[in-house]
């Protein structure tokens, strides 16, 4: 069962804005250069635990639609765009394949970072499909590619990936048979219709009438959300800035305080 979020993608048309907005939130991003394709860049917000918040946008001059990842999200300004485990072999890929997805790899990628080492890895795809998580396998150490996050008293990394569903059933179905997720248990969480899924880093929501439904109809079914890790909320509230707390199962959660991470980006306690 692959369990391990690598890191998340939360994409945007400007990547100073992201920027500026992770700052505000007490979260502190480091500018990781431009990806090998020329069309998009990136800043990573890096946890203790070593998965990472990556800010991505397009570069100066290249119209959003014509990004390398993920276009239609980046266009969209619609934050949560793909979630990504780490591999180690090929062992995924032949698993996707046995559970009868089509599979889009693996695909050479690289970023040159602003100090002039080039980081380069492997990337696949399980087709279109924006539900399902993408897999990385480094090619240069991955050191390179995820800085050393600052010691933190309370935040310790990525905890969630929530993924806009309009079919619950079908898409637990979908992971039971390619990662084998168990089902889904209902709890009391930030979005209608919410459940997570016991020992994994995924939940699902259907959006019912509002902004998940519209998301939807922009984008398609996939993360409309992702909650990092915080062992103590209040110690959390002192260097973050949270909105007002929400019940998540017998859990506190709350989203960080500014409009692009509003019901986007959340930190939750751990059990």
């Amino acid at each position: 069962m692959d369990r391990t979020i690598d890191h998340v993608a939360f994409g945007g048309t400007e990547l100073y804005e992201l920027r500026a907005a992770a700052n505000e939130v007490g979260l502190t991003p480091t500018y990781g250069g431009e990806h090998g394709t020329g069309t998009t860049h990136m800043a990573v917000v890096p946890f203790p635990d070593g998965s990472y918040l990556e800010l991505i946008a397009p570069t100066l001059g290249t119209d959003a639609t014509d990004a390398g990842f993920w276009p239609d999200y980046l266009a969209a300004d619609v934050g949560p765009a793909a979630w990504c485990l780490e591999t180690d072999d090929a062992a995924s890929v032949k698993t996707a394949i046995d559970a009868g997805l089509p599979v889009d790899g693996p695909h050479e990628a690289s970023r040159a970072r602003p100090d002039g080492r080039l980081v380069e890895w492997d990337m696949c795809f399980e087709g279109s499909d924006q539900r399902l998580p993408f897999f990385i396998h480094d090619r240069t150490p991955r050191g390179y590619r995820v800085p050393e996050a600052a010691p933190n008293a309370s935040l310790r990394g990525l905890q969630t990936v929530v993924v806009a569903t309009r079919d619950r059933e079908a898409t637990a179905a979908l992971f039971a048979r390619r990662h084998r997720y168990p089902s889904p248990v209902d709890i009391n969480g930030p979005f209608p219709e919410f459940a997570t899924l016991p020992g994994t880093p995924l939940a699902l929501c259907e959006p019912g009438d509002g902004a998940l439904d519209a998301r939807i109809d922009e984008v398609g079914e996939g993360p409309c959300a992702f909650l990092v890790g915080v062992t103590d909320p209040d110690r959390a509230r002192t260097a973050l800035s949270l909105g007002p707390e929400i019940r998540y199962s017998d859990r506190r959660m709350a989203w960080f305080d500014h409009d692009l991470f509003d019901g986007r980006l959340g930190a939750v306690e751990l059990s």
